[in-house]
């Protein structure tokens, strides 16, 4: 049986030397037979509970400009975050991605082209992370830390075996959700997230919503309030 930790051995070199047909042939050929119980377990909604740390999330995409707002204020609350990103959007700014981890955020992987990730067809579901994961690999030498799948909440069976086939050995969710890709309004925003957050919430944003540029900086000071302190993935779930 091959372990999945394996996959960390096909490097930036081989990966991009290989072509995507080739790329995604040598991966499978790493994964071997995965354990059904591998591929099956939930996905991680949470950290711990003991520890006042929260994770804002990101779902990576929209406009530039917007982004580069998000990301300034970021930087001025000295504020670490995820970014989930999705690969067209990664493709549109090959400078992007350096600067997310320059600023000390975390970068995962949210498809290539964020598509209803539930309703596609085994085939395309690994073309989708595979392609998402080799833009990361090609722009910032890795396949990013973490996979969130798009147009959904939750992982299914299969969603989890295909990302694992690419060396994410679970899938992110989230147990606070902003809303604001609803744009609900600055307001909403705040509420959504201070109504329900706790401990090890792992909370649900976007990039392009100005509602959500407008809604940050209170957020922040407020979750800061609360006791809470913003971390990256890394730090409040370490190595997964």
């Amino acid at each position: 049986m091959t372990n999945p930790h394996n996959l960390a051995n096909l490097t930036r070199r081989k990966f991009l030397g290989l072509g995507a047909a080739g790329a995604v042939g040598s991966l499978l050929g790493l994964l071997g037979d995965i354990p059904a119980a591998l591929a099956a377990t939930p996905d991680i909604s949470h950290g711990p509970r003991s520890i006042p740390n929260v994770a804002l999330t990101f779902h990576g995409a929209g406009d530039p400009v917007m982004a580069q707002k998000l990301l300034a204020i970021l930087k001025s609350e000295k504020t670490p975050v995820t970014v989930f990103a999705v690969g067209s959007w990664l493709k549109t700014d090959k400078t992007i991605a350096a600067q997310i981890l320059g600023d000390g955020h975390d970068l995962g992987n949210h498809t290539m082209n964020h598509l209803q990730s539930k309703t596609l067809t085994a085939a395309k579901l690994d073309s989708e992370i595979s392609g998402c994961a080799k833009e990361l690999i090609s722009l910032i030498g890795n396949h990013g830390k973490f996979f969130r799948p798009s147009g959904t909440q939750y992982s299914t069976p299969l969603i989890r075996k295909s990302a694992l086939k690419y060396g994410y050995k679970k899938c992110i969710s989230y147990d606070v959700d902003s809303h604001d890709y609803q744009d609900v309004g600055k307001a909403a925003v705040i509420k959504n997230v201070m109504s329900t957050v706790k401990n090890g919430s792992i909370v649900s944003l976007h990039f392009g919503h100005q509602d959500t540029i407008d809604a940050l900086p209170t957020l922040i000071t407020q979750l800061r309030a609360k006791g809470l302190t913003p971390v990256t993935l890394s730090t409040m779930l370490g190595t997964i």
